[in-house]
C-alpha cells in the first residue's frame, strides 16, 4: 500500500490541474514512539495475552495512566486517534479485576454503537489470555435474559449515559453487589460531554457517586478524550474532582500529507464551483483504485449514499469483480447488524472503502486506513481533526484531503489556511447547576435515595427540594426529603433533550414487510416525505406513506433517476410577552415563542449531473417547537437604534446577521453551554415588534433558562463580542468572529467593520 500511495501522492504533486485548486499541502513528518516497559505488577495472564497481540511494551503514556489509576486519582488521557487509548483504562480495569474477585467497573459511552465496539475490544484480550472475567453490553439492545446475569455476575459493564440514567441508577437496589464492589468508571469521549448534554452528564455523575457512596464505594475515574481546548477543565467540571491530565502522547505517527483543496469554477460569473459528491467520488476512486483504503466523511445521509453508490457504480465491472474493491456507506438509521458487518469488513480488510457521515468520528475500531477525504468541513476544528485522524496507521504514509463545498465557511477555510493549522481546537462548557436541569436530576435521585438535611447535590439544594415539597413531589420527614410522587422521574427526562421516538422504515415490495432501517423524527421530515426517493446502502427506495404519528414509513424499491432534496423554512412567532425591562439602552423582552420548520416543496435532482429536474408538494405538518425567548429590541431614541440607523440600508440586514453571529459565538463562554444548545436570529424590522431586534433562544423544546438567563450575562456577551471583532485578523469576516462572507452577497462595503462600528457607537453611547 505504502508504494501505491507514495505513487499517488507524486503523480499529484506533478499534476498542474490539481494543484491550482489546492490552498495548502502541509506535510508532517513521521516521529517516533516513545516506550515503557511492561508495568512488574502487571498479572502474568493479562501479559500472556498482550504478548499474542504482539504487545510487549506499552506507550509513555498508557504506562503513566497505569500508574495513575492505579494510585487511585482520576485521570484524563488526552491523545489523537489511534494513540492506544483503550489499553489505558483496560490495563488498570483488568490488573485489579484479576488482584480482587470482587471488584467491579463501569465503562460509559456516549453511543451504543461505541459499546458493542469495545466489548468486542476488550473480549479479545480476555479470550486470548482466558482471564476470569466476565464482561458484560447493558443498553437497549440486551435482551431481558441476559439482563439478570449481568447484574448478578457481571464484572465489566458496558452501557451508556442514557441507559444509566433511566435504567441502572432507578433500579439500584437490583445492583446492590456491582455498586458496593465498583471500583473504576470508564468515561470514553469526554469532550463529547459540553453544553447542555455535559450538565446533564455531570448531573448524571452526582447522582452514581452518591449511589456508590450509599454502598460504601468511591470508585477512580479514568477519562479519554479527543483533542480539545480544555479537557482538563471540562473534566473536573463533569467530575466535581481533581484530575491529572495525561496529554505527552507516546505512540509513533507515520509521515502524514493534509490538503485543503478548493474545486475548480465551472461557472467563474456565478462563482459556482463543481460540487463536493463529484470531487470526493473522484478522488476517493483514485485512491482505491490504487489499492489504498480509504474513508470519505460526508455531512448529510444523503451525501454519503450517493457518493457510495457513484463510486460503486464506477468500480462496477463482472470481468475483474469491480477491481475486487467494495466501498460501503456507514450512517446512523442502519440496522445494528448491518453497522457491525461493516466494521467487521474494514477490520478484516474485506471492504476497502467507507462513506460515512461522522458516525465513525468517534473511536470505533475499523482498522488501519490510510488515506481520509472529508467532503466539506464538519463544523469544527475538532472534529476536522478527529476525520483526518481516522487515516493513518502507527508508522505508515497516510493522506488526508479536505474539499471546501460552497458555503461560506468552507470557502474561508481554503483561502485562509491558516485559520485551519493555526486555530486551537474549540473548548467545552457545561453548566450543572442549570436550575432546569438540577431539578430534574434532584427528582431522579430523591426517587434513587431520599435527601438528608445537610446533604450536598454540587452545592447546597435544600431550598430546591422544599420548592419539590411545596409541587407535592416530595415529603419532608424529620430531617430527610422523600419522594411522593406517582410518576418515575427518569423516563420524563431526556439527557439529550426533546429526543422523538424513531421512525421505523419498512420495505413493502411485492407484499414484503421488512424493516431496513429507522431515522429520527425531526430528519424523516424532511427525507422520508411521500414521493421522497430514500438511499439505503445504494439501493433506491420511493416514499409511499410516512405515518408520523405511528413512527412507520412504508417504502418499495424504484429505479427513478433522481433523488429527492427538501425545502425547509423556518419561522418564529412571538406566543406572549411576560415581563420587558430596560437593559442597555433597550428594550429586553422575555417571551414564550413557537419556533416553526416547515418542508413545502422538495426538489428533483438527476444522479450523475446533479441537474434540477422538477419540484413536487409536501403535505406534512409544520414542525414546532414552544420556547423561550430574550428578545432586544431596538427601540426609538436607544444608543442601539442610533447606532443602527448609521448603517447604510443595504448593510443593515448583513450587518444584523453578522451581530446574531457574532453573539452566538460568544454567549456560550458567559452561558456555559454549546453553540447548538441556543438559537440567535437577527430582524432588521420584527412582524410582531415592528422595530429591528434580536431573537436569543433555547434551542431545547419548553426551554432550560439560558434565554431568561441572557439578561444577566448581557454586557458582558456584548463587550466580548466587540472585543472579538476588534481582534480577529481577519479583513472581512471570519468562523471565529462575525462569519464569512459569501462571495455571491450583493452588497458593496465590509460588514465585519459595519458590525464593530454598530456595537462600538451602541456600547459607547450607552456608557455615556
Amino acid at each position: 500500500m505504502m508504494n501505491s500511495l507514495s505513487s499517488i501522492i507524486k503523480n499529484l504533486k506533478e499534476d498542474k490541474n490539481f494543484l491550482s485548486c489546492v490552498t495548502r499541502w502541509e506535510h508532517i513528518p513521521p516521529r517516533e514512539g516513545k516506550y515503557a516497559q511492561l508495568p512488574d505488577d502487571l498479572n502474568g495472564i493479562i501479559k500472556k495475552s498482550l504478548s499474542n497481540k504482539g504487545i510487549e511494551k506499552l506507550y509513555t503514556h498508557q504506562r503513566i495512566c497505569y500508574e495513575t489509576a492505579r494510585e487511585k486519582k482520576d485521570l484524563v488521557v488526552v491523545t489523537p486517534t489511534a494513540s492506544g487509548k483503550t489499553l489505558c483504562y483496560n490495563l488498570p480495569v483488568l490488573q485489579t479485576l484479576m488482584e480482587n474477585e470482587e471488584a467491579r467497573a463501569l465503562y460509559l459511552f456516549p453511543t451504543k454503537a461505541l459499546s458493542q465496539d469495545q466489548q468486542a475490544s476488550l473480549n479479545e484480550i480476555v479470550l486470548d489470555g482466558d482471564l476470569p472475567v466476565k464482561i458484560c453490553t447493558y443498553d437497549g439492545d440486551t435482551p431481558g435474559s441476559l439482563r439478570i446475569s449481568a447484574r448478578k455476575s457481571g464484572r465489566i459493564i458496558i452501557t451508556n449515559p442514557d441507559m444509566l440514567h433511566s435504567g441502572i441508577l432507578p433500579n439500584h437496589p437490583k445492583w446492590i453487589e456491582f455498586f458496593k464492589s465498583l471500583q473504576y468508571i470508564v468515561l470514553d469521549e469526554v469532550h463529547t460531554y459540553r453544553g447542555v448534554f455535559g450538565s446533564h452528564m455531570t448531573n448524571l455523575i452526582r447522582r452514581i457517586k452518591r449511589i456508590a457512596e450509599f454502598y460504601g464505594s468511591d470508585p477512580v475515574f479514568i477519562c479519554c478524550s479527543a483533542t480539545i481546548g480544555n479537557p482538563k477543565e471540562l473534566t473536573e467540571r463533569i467530575l466535581e474532582r481533581e484530575t491529572v491530565l495525561v496529554d505527552d502522547n507516546g505512540s509513533p505517527s507515520g509521515e502524514k500529507h493534509i490538503i485543503l483543496y478548493n474545486p475548480p469554477l465551472v461557472d467563474p460569473v456565478q462563482g459556482i464551483r463543481r460540487g463536493i459528491v463529484l470531487e470526493a467520488q473522484r478522488m476517493a476512486l483514485k485512491l482505491l483504485k490504487g489499492g489504498v483504503k480509504t474513508i470519505v466523511f460526508a455531512r448529510s445521509r444523503v451525501k454519503t449514499e450517493l457518493i457510495s453508490s457513484y463510486l460503486n457504480k464506477s468500480l462496477s465491472n463482472h470481468y475483474n469483480e469491480n477491481f475486487r474493491i467494495k466501498v460501503e456507506p456507514y450512517r446512523g438509521g442502519y440496522l445494528p447488524g448491518e453497522r457491525r458487518m461493516i466494521e467487521k469488513g474494514l477490520r478484516d480488510g474485506t471492504i476497502s472503502g467507507v462513506v460515512s457521515t461522522n458516525a465513525l468520528e468517534l473511536g470505533i475500531d475499523i482498522g488501519g486506513l490510510d488515506a481520509s477525504i472529508l467532503a466539506g468541513y464538519p463544523g469544527s476544528i475538532a472534529s476536522a481533526w478527529q476525520q483526518a485522524g481516522r487515516a493513518g496507521r502507527s508508522s505508515q504514509l497516510s493522506l488526508s484531503m479536505i474539499i471546501a463545498s460552497s458555503s461560506p465557511v468552507d470557502q474561508y477555510l481554503t483561502q485562509n489556511p491558516e485559520y485551519f493549522f493555526g486555530a486551537s481546537p474549540e473548548s467545552g462548557f457545561v453548566d450543572p447547576d442549570n436550575l432546569f436541569i438540577l431539578i430534574d436530576h434532584l427528582k431522579c435521585a430523591a426517587f434513587e435515595i431520599p435527601f438528608k438535611k445537610g446533604e450536598l447535590f454540587g452545592s447546597e439544594v435544600e431550598e430546591l427540594l422544599d420548592y419539590l415539597e411545596e409541587n407535592g413531589v416530595l415529603r419532608h420527614t424529620g430531617d430527610t426529603w422523600h419522594w411522593a410522587d406517582r410518576s418515575y422521574p427518569s423516563e420524563r427526562i431526556s439527557l439529550r433533550s426533546g429526543a422523538e421516538e424513531n421512525v421505523v422504515i419498512i420495505d413493502t415490495t411485492r407484499g414484503r414487510h421488512e424493516v431496513i432501517g429507522e431515522m429520527d423524527a425531526h430528519s424523516a421530515r424532511e427525507l422520508l416525505f411521500e414521493e421522497a426517493v430514500y438511499i439505503h446502502k445504494g439501493d433506491q427506495y420511493k416514499v409511499l406513506k410516512l405515518d408520523l404519528e405511528n413512527h412507520l414509513c412504508h417504502v418499495e424499491e424504484s429505479t427513478v433517476n433522481y433523488y429527492t432534496d427538501s425545502i425547509l423554512k423556518t419561522d418564529i412567532k412571538v406566543l406572549g410577552v411576560d415581563d420587558e425591562e430596560s437593559v442597555m439602552g433597550l428594550n429586553l423582552v422575555s417571551s414564550d415563542i413557537l419556533v416553526r420548520s416547515e418542508v413545502s416543496k422538495y426538489k428533483k435532482i438527476k444522479f450523475q449531473t446533479h441537474e434540477n429536474i422538477g419540484y413536487g408538494d409536501i403535505f406534512l405538518p409544520e414542525y414546532e417547537m414552544h420556547t423561550r425567548s430574550a428578545v432586544l429590541l431596538f427601540s426609538e431614541d436607544s444608543p442601539a437604534r442610533e447606532a443602527f440607523e448609521e448603517i447604510p440600508g443595504e448593510l443593515q440586514a448583513p450587518v444584523m446577521s453578522r451581530f446574531a453571529t457574532v453573539v452566538r459565538n460568544t454567549a456560550p463562554l458567559f452561558l456555559l453551554c454549546g453553540r447548538g444548545d441556543i438559537g440567535v436570529a437577527g430582524r432588521v424590522r420584527d412582524p410582531h415588534f415592528e422595530q429591528p431586534g434580536l431573537y436569543f433562544f433555547d434551542n431545547y423544546p419548553g426551554g432550560i433558562g439560558l434565554a431568561d438567563g441572557f439578561h444577566l450575562q448581557m454586557r458582558n456577551i456584548l463587550e466580548a463580542s466587540l472585543s472579538l471583532i476588534e481582534g480577529c485578523q481577519c479583513r472581512e469576516g471570519c468562523p471565529s468572529c462575525v462569519g464569512p462572507c459569501d462571495d455571491r452577497d450583493d452588497f458593496s462595503g465590509n460588514p465585519k467593520d459595519a458590525t464593530k462600528r454598530f456595537l462600538k457607537a451602541w456600547l459607547s453611547g450607552f456608557s455615556r
